[in-house]
């Protein structure tokens, strides 16, 4: 416990509100949380359900409803096809990206993480006494991990690779191509699993379009976790519901 640190995100939330309470004109870019309300129609159902009474306990994972909802979302929106059984519901992203780490990081494990990163990566690792190896990425390549990196990178310890498309810090959008160019390197190391982080998706701009890496890599599906969730697409930080989506045995050690 001793080497997890406080969030230097809410560290900066809370230094951007003492800022502004004083007075003082402040532009806050620390945490990840959208500028506009969640949409009326998705307050609007939340209300009848809570009428309809459904308030009470449900399945860990999440109701059937729900992970049938994910897996339309994934078919339809990414081109990725899972089933229901396939899909975990969460406490948020951050629960899920925890909850696959502690089944799968023993001590000694090494988890790649590009930098800049999300605050959250390398602490997690920790916790789980596993070691976080950091690719520092250039501005020159866009703050983009290359393929020359993460081969020189892995090594047999290697348990994960995290891929966070679009970036939190950087907003970084990975292209179909360079996707391509990771993945011929681990497709040479069968022993690394894939996290990708797709909590961003929808935040998009300059004409940049999301590709997971699986669209362009299915092969590596076997060994791949998707993360993703409405707290960013929908503006429902506050709700914390998240979601990964594995096809294999990712969440069992």
């Amino acid at each position: 416990m001793n080497s997890i640190k406080p969030s230097p995100t809410f560290a900066m939330v809370a230094k951007a509100a003492a800022m502004m309470a004083e007075g003082k004109d402040v532009v806050s870019l620390s945490a990840g949380e959208p500028d506009y309300d969640t949409p009326q129609w998705i307050k609007e159902a939340a209300t009848q359900a809570m009428a309809n009474g459904q308030t009470k306990y449900t399945q860990v994972g999440g109701t059937v409803a729900l992970k049938q909802a994910i897996a339309e979302k994934l078919q339809k929106d990414n081109g990725l096809i899972y089933t229901p059984e396939q899909i975990m519901a969460s406490t948020g992203g951050k629960q899920v990206i925890f909850n696959a780490l502690m089944a799968t990081v023993s001590a000694g494990d090494e988890v790649i993480i590009p930098a800049p990163y999300w605050v959250s990566y390398p602490d997690i690792v920790c916790l789980l006494e596993g070691i976080p190896v950091f690719i520092t990425c250039s501005i020159e390549n866009q703050f983009k991990l290359q393929a020359e990196q993460l081969a020189k990178a892995i090594t047999p310890k290697t348990k994960w690779l995290i891929l966070n498309s679009p970036s939190n810090p950087t907003g970084c959008v990975y292209s179909a191509d360079e996707l391509h160019s990771l993945a011929e390197v681990l497709r040479d190391h069968p022993h690394v699993n894939i996290l990708t982080d797709d909590i961003y998706e929808y935040l998009v701009y300059d004409g940049k379009i999301f590709t997971n890496i699986l669209n362009v890599a299915p092969d590596l599906a076997d060994r791949t976790l998707v993360v993703n969730g409405v707290s960013k697409a929908y503006s429902m930080t506050g709700w914390r519901i998240g979601y990964g989506a594995d096809p294999s045995t990712l969440f069992k050690p």
